[in-house]
């Protein structure tokens, strides 16, 4: 029996090596390069050595991927995303700083800066007197919101006179079951022997980076509005099972993560605004009066902080209108029309 595993182990490495061997061989350099540089082709623009897990490198200037899309993508030299209208960071803008603070959504994935909500308030705060930084950054959550405010009021040398927070839905899980603070480091959680084999096929041989770099683009290729529902993390506003497994203490988790981020616009007396919006599975379950609206309508009560509810503008049309209308293609992202969507409703609660 065991003579036999080693046997099929031996047989699957040597076809695993000659596929290797042969993909590198027959494909050109060039075009070979640029797919296995797709599955890191992120591992330059985050720093993933700070205590609070991972931000944006400073001065980037680049070009991004995302799906079958390309669109520019540049930092300012505090890692903060910047374009047309962000703020400097310059001491003459000190009493007039916003920070926009929120996960990939507020970094804008997919847009440029100018399409994303956090530019379009950009511009909009440079014609109030204020200037913006974009502090928001793929996979960030309460846990970290309030350590990265912390540094950029350390670098910048100044407090913000506001903080818009965009609260994602999949903030919820990030604060469960995805992050966990050790002596005040903050860590992923150990991924699964699935998903360490899977990092290190793709990482460790060319004809595997090309086979999953392939299956991506199929799939967006390929992808539907309804491409985007049934998110793992998502569903749990709607789904009494994923609530009661971690959405209940991911809610507790979270809400204790943002309370420190209270304390420290209290401290430094500026307005915080909380944002929430809906994913595409809220759009399609009809969840409009969401748990993640109720829930954090009353803690912007008790907190005296100023509530956007985002929801409502993506109920007023067809379920599958409006995933096209306003959603990446087969994404949970916002496209263009989604995120001016979001960035009038901010803009209307400041009226």
């Amino acid at each position: 029996m065991r003579s036999s595993a080693l046997r099929n182990i031996a047989i699957v490495a040597t076809a695993t090596l000659a596929l290797d061997f042969a993909v590198t061989l027959f494909i050109p350099a060039g075009k070979l390069d640029s797919w296995v540089a797709a599955r890191d082709r992120d591992a330059h623009i985050y720093d993933r050595t700070v205590a609070w897990h991972h931000e944006l490198r400073p001065n980037l200037d680049t070009t991004r991927l995302w799906g079958q899309d390309r669109y520019p993508f540049r930092t300012d030299r505090n890692g903060f995303r910047t374009g047309r209208c962000a703020a400097e960071g310059t001491p003459a803008e000190k009493d007039k700083a916003v920070f926009i603070v929120g996960d990939s959504f507020a970094e804008g994935l997919g847009l440029a800066f100018e399409e994303s909500f956090a530019g379009l308030l950009a511009c909009a705060f440079r014609e109030r007197g204020m200037v913006a930084s974009n502090l928001g950054t793929t996979t960030y959550s309460p846990i970290i919101y309030h350590r990265k405010i912390a540094d950029a009021v350390r670098r910048l040398g100044y407090p913000p006179r506001e903080i818009v927070l965009f609260l994602d839905i999949s903030d919820i899980r990030n604060d469960a079951t995805d992050y966990v603070e050790i002596e005040g480091r903050v860590y992923s959680e150990r991924p699964t022997l699935a998903r360490r084999a899977k990092n290190f096929l793709k990482h460790n041989f060319a004809s595997f980076a090309v086979l999953f770099e392939l299956n991506q683009r199929l799939l967006v290729t390929h992808a539907t509005p309804k491409s985007a529902l049934n998110h793992k993390l998502s569903r749990w506003t709607v789904d009494r099972e994923q609530f009661a497994e971690w959405g209940e203490r991911g809610l507790a988790v979270a809400t204790a993560n943002l309370d420190k981020v209270v304390e420290q616009c209290r401290a430094w007396r500026c307005q915080l605004t909380l944002v929430v919006y809906p994913w595409p599975d809220q759009i399609a379950a009809g969840d409009r009066d969401s748990i993640q609206v109720r829930y954090w309508h009353e803690w912007t009560a008790r907190h005296r902080v100023r509530f956007v509810n985002a929801f409502p503008p993506f109920f007023e049309k067809p379920v599958e209108e409006t995933l096209a209308r306003y959603y990446i293609r087969g994404d949970v992202h916002f496209n263009a029309a989604g995120s001016r969507l979001i960035a009038d409703a901010v803009l209307r609660a400041r009226e």
